[in-house]
């Protein structure tokens, strides 16, 4: 039976409190580095995101204006959207709606064994099903 009175035997160890006291201390310092690391690492991941999605959109823009040059050197006439992709082309009197658009690099060998680009084929994909091939020596710079 547990008592607070005059002749209970109720005792603490003094190392069990320390003991507690330090763990205490240990799952409070751990607390204090997780709620001020985390906003860091969050932080750092946001911005490798954000580095990520300018780059994704540098890309996507230079590969639209790569298409359209190339349709120009042809003098096909196209249409592009706000975003500058290109979402017509007319061929054989007829405009066809660009579903998507395929730039294949055609590779060759140079003579110390590196490939490098030397033209592309593009592949305009229409919404009739039809699919418009291009090869153009144009190459992205």
């Amino acid at each position: 039976m547990l008592g607070f009175g005059r002749n209970s035997k109720v005792s603490f160890s003094r190392s069990k409190g320390e003991e507690c006291i330090v763990k205490i201390s240990v799952y409070f310092l751990a607390l204090i580095l997780f709620s001020v690391g985390l906003p860091a690492l969050h932080a750092q991941e946001y911005g490798k995101i954000r580095a990520l999605n300018q780059r994704a959109a540098y890309v996507i823009k230079q590969r639209n204006d790569f298409v359209a040059q190339v349709l120009t050197s042809y003098a096909i006439p196209h249409q592009r959207n706000e975003q500058g992709a290109v979402v017509r082309i007319k061929t054989e009197g007829r405009w066809l709606d660009v579903t998507t658009i395929e730039v294949v690099p055609v590779l060759k060998e140079a003579g110390d064994k590196r490939q490098q680009v030397v033209a592309h084929e593009l592949f305009f994909y229409t919404a009739d099903g039809s699919i418009v091939d291009l090869f153009s020596e144009l190459t992205i710079h």
